[in-house]
């Protein structure tokens, strides 16, 4: 479900907002895989999502990871904004591949874009890495490396 559902989401032209809540749910909870507390505790949101973008994403990320207040973080901008607002925050440019030479941007690039500096969201390339943090908790799981494992 995390990967296939999820793909056949994203792939849809219609849907990227869509494709990026359900990624943002997918990541938090790849972070739920890593820590030892319930799947339900409340209060662990970003916590949870920070930790698998360290632990399990590219370190192309990690600039993007750093905390509430900063301009470009992942949880306050991505994460935050689309499961309240159902928005990305207004620093956040979500582009497809198809998109990338029209604006010559690539992904998780600072580019300024409508007069701001905007951080450039690849929809296809967040997807791709978000893939390989799935199969990643999948491999841990299969070779016993996660403690404490709720299932």
């Amino acid at each position: 479900m995390l990967i296939d559902e999820f793909k056949g989401i994203q792939e849809d032209e219609e849907h990227h907002y869509l494709a990026l809540g359900l990624i943002c749910q997918g990541i938090e909870f790849l972070g739920a895989c890593l820590d030892s507390e319930p799947f339900s505790t409340k209060g662990l949101s970003a916590s949870r999502f920070r930790r698998a973008i360290y632990d399990l994403f590219p370190t192309s990320y990690h600039k993007f990871n750093q905390g509430s207040g900063k301009p470009f973080d992942l949880y306050e901008n991505l994460r935050c904004s689309l499961f309240h607002v159902i928005l990305p925050g207004w620093r956040l440019e979500v582009i497809r591949r198809s998109e990338n030479q029209k604006l010559n941007a690539h992904h998780l690039e600072l580019r300024e874009i409508r007069g701001m500096n905007r951080l450039v969201l690849v929809l296809e390339d967040l997807f791709d890495d978000y893939e390989k943090a799935c199969k990643e908790i999948i491999e841990r799981m299969r070779k016993g490396r996660l403690r404490g494992w709720k299932v």
